[in-house]
């Protein structure tokens, strides 16, 4: 909240600071602008972060509500042969399976559901995010040994880059967690939708089972069609490719969401609400 109350001040306006909000919170403030000109930074940090924090409790009161009938359908029928479950929540965008105990979760009125997804919701986007940052301190392993021939010493910018880049993965892990936790909503409450926390595994051996016996049958290389639990395994394995629109250094111009353009920016500077979605490269 500081951060975007911050910006908004720095020149922002109260239009561009809005849509901030609702990007990133899920949710539209209600203020003229009389009373944001009124209000400093300090005290519109205050008033915005008392909205985001109602907003984010009601939202999960009404998770909770929503979910309840559900998840007691599901303990009444199959509890005494269920001890976790699989919950979907999302953003609108992305879908994260939750795990939660499903008699505590009955027992706390769903705050253990709740409390589930927060845990793995963060740790589920810091691993991702972990894994880019790891990307990005690789590229700048292999840029650096130009600086050489610049006659800088590339431990130092190695050093200076790599705290810069990791204060940026900070920063990605906070607004991305932030972002999800404030807009995640359970998209299906069927209680065919819920799933024993388990049979996801059983449902992979299975696979293998029926792989291992297509291949003991007879299903080697003279088949001319792979099988098709085959081709999903051949799937999962594809490693994950980082695409890099521009150089560090490179100079870019992006639109923001609300409509302005940002010419001949370096992309280092820009790139974070680039990945975030706040504004897209045009030239």
């Amino acid at each position: 909240c500081e951060e975007m109350v911050n910006n908004a001040k720095a020149g922002e306006g109260l239009e561009g600071f809005k849509l901030n909000l609702l990007g990133t919170f899920g949710f539209d403030l209600s203020m003229s602008e009389d009373e944001y000109n009124k209000m400093d930074a300090a005290k519109l940090t205050e008033f915005v972060y008392h909205h985001v924090q109602n907003h984010y409790d009601a939202k999960n009161k009404a998770i909770a509500q929503k979910s309840m009938p559900v998840i007691r359908d599901v303990y009444k029928n199959r509890g005494a042969t269920i001890e976790n479950i699989v919950v979907p929540f999302s953003d609108g965008v992305k879908q994260i399976g939750v795990v939660a105990n499903l008699k505590k979760s009955v027992e706390t009125n769903n705050t253990e559901l709740v409390r589930s997804m927060e845990k793995m919701v963060t740790l589920n986007i810091i691993d991702q995010q972990w894994k880019e940052h790891l990307r990005d301190m690789d590229d700048l392993k292999q840029s650096v040994q130009n600086a050489v021939y610049e006659q800088k010493d590339p431990l130092l910018i190695y050093k200076f880059e790599g705290f810069e880049a990791f204060k940026r993965f900070i920063g990605r892990v906070n607004n991305e967690t932030i972002g999800f936790l404030s807009k995640a909503d359970i998209p299906a409450a069927e209680p065919e939708n819920v799933q024993e926390a388990r049979s996801q595994k059983r449902q992979r051996f299975q696979e293998q089972k029926d792989e291992s016996r297509s291949l003991l049958s007879g299903g080697g290389s003279d088949n001319q069609q792979a099988h098709p639990t085959q081709q999903r395994e051949q799937q999962k394995v594809m490693p994950v490719k980082s695409e890099k629109i521009a150089n560090r250094n490179d100079k870019v111009t992006v639109q923001y969401a609300d409509g302005r353009i940002a010419k001949d920016v370096k992309y280092k500077k820009v790139e974070e609400d680039i990945l975030s979605g706040k504004c897209i490269v045009i030239e």
